[in-house]
C-alpha cells in the first residue's frame, strides 16, 4: 500500500523525469553517511532496485527502530534474495561454497533476514503476525492476527485483503465484505492493490455471480499491466448479453474513477 506524503510528492516533482537519478543520489548520500548500511551489498547492476530498497529500509529502521520498519526491511531482503537467486541460479542457503561479491551479498542479506525473523517472533504488529504465519506456519501468529479483526489496527487495505483471504474458502460472503471494505480505505493518490480486485472477481465466480465477476474483472484491468483475471474470459464462458456487458462496463468505469479519487464506498 502506498501513501504519498507532501514531502514525497514534492520530491517527485522536483526530480521530474530524472526520478531514478534522484533516488540514486539519495541512496548515494545514505551510503556516504552510513557506509555500513550498504557495503555488504555489491552494486554490480544486478538487482539494483531491490538493493536500493534494502538500503532505504535499513536507514528507516536505524532512524525509527519500530516493528513496522523491521517488517519493511524483511520484505525488502526477501525480494532481494529472490532476485539474486534468479540472477545467480544459486539458492543463498546452499551458496556458502561459492565466493563472489554477489554471493557474499546474498549471504549477508539471508543472515540479516534470519536475525530479524528470530527477533520478531513475538511481535504483535499485524504485518509481522502475517509474516510469521505465512512464512513460518506459526498458528499462534494467525490466531493473534484474527483476534484483531474489527480493531482500528487492521484498517488498512492490505490487512483487510489478508482477512478476506483467510475466510475465502469457509465464508466467501464474509471474504467479499472484507475486500469491499479494503477498497473503501484507499484515498486519492494511493496505489490500489490489484489482488483485491482479482480476488473479488474470483470470489464472485465461486458464488456463480457471473455479472459481478465480470464487473470486478473489468475493474482489475485498469489497475494491472497484465490482468490476472480477464473480464473477457467471463464474458466468453458465461455468455453475458451485449447489453449486460455494456451496463457492467459502465459501472466498472465509475468504480475505477471512484478508486482513483479515493471515494469508493460499497
Amino acid at each position: 500500500m502506498t501513501h504519498f506524503s507532501a514531502h514525497s510528492l514534492l520530491f517527485g516533482l522536483s526530480c521530474g523525469l530524472t526520478l531514478t537519478a534522484c533516488n540514486d543520489d539519495r541512496i548515494h548520500n545514505i551510503c556516504a553517511n552510513h557506509p555500513t548500511l550498504c557495503q555488504d551489498l555489491v552494486d554490480d547492476g544486478w538487482c539494483r532496485y531491490e538493493r536500493t530498497d534494502i538500503i532505504r529500509a535499513r536507514y528507516h529502521l536505524q532512524e525509527e527502530g519500530t516493528d513496522r520498519r523491521k517488517y519493511d526491511l524483511m520484505r525488502s531482503l526477501e525480494r532481494y534474495l529472490k532476485c539474486a537467486e534468479r540472477s545467480t541460479n544459486i539458492e543463498y542457503k546452499t551458496a556458502r561454497e561459492q565466493k563472489s561479491p554477489r554471493v557474499e551479498g546474498m549471504l549477508a542479506a539471508g543472515e540479516q533476514l534470519a536475525q530479524l525473523d528470530a527477533a520478531t517472533r513475538n511481535s504483535q504488529d499485524p504485518y509481522l503476525l502475517l509474516w510469521h504465519w505465512t512464512n513460518n506456519t506459526n498458528e499462534l501468529a494467525r490466531q493473534h492476527f484474527l483476534a484483531l479483526e474489527g480493531q482500528p489496527v487492521l484498517e488498512e487495505p492490505e490487512l483487510q485483503l489478508a482477512l478476506g483471504g483467510i475466510h475465502a474458502k469457509s465464508e466467501p460472503q464474509k471474504a467479499i465484505a472484507f475486500m469491499h471494505h479494503a477498497l473503501s480505505l484507499y484515498r486519492e493518490g494511493d496505489a490500489v492493490n490489484g489482488r483485491i480486485l482479482t480476488s473479488l472477481s474470483t470470489l464472485y465466480m465461486g458464488q456463480k455471480e457471473y455479472g459481478l465477476a465480470y464487473l470486478w474483472g473489468k475493474v482489475s484491468e485498469s489497475f494491472q499491466n497484465t490482468p490476472e483475471v480477464s473480464a473477457k474470459r467471463f464474458g466468453l464462458y458465461h455468455s453475458l448479453s451485449k447489453a449486460d456487458q455494456e451496463a457492467w462496463d459502465s459501472q466498472a468505469a465509475t468504480i475505477v474513477e471512484q478508486l482513483k479519487s479515493g471515494t469508493y464506498r460499497p
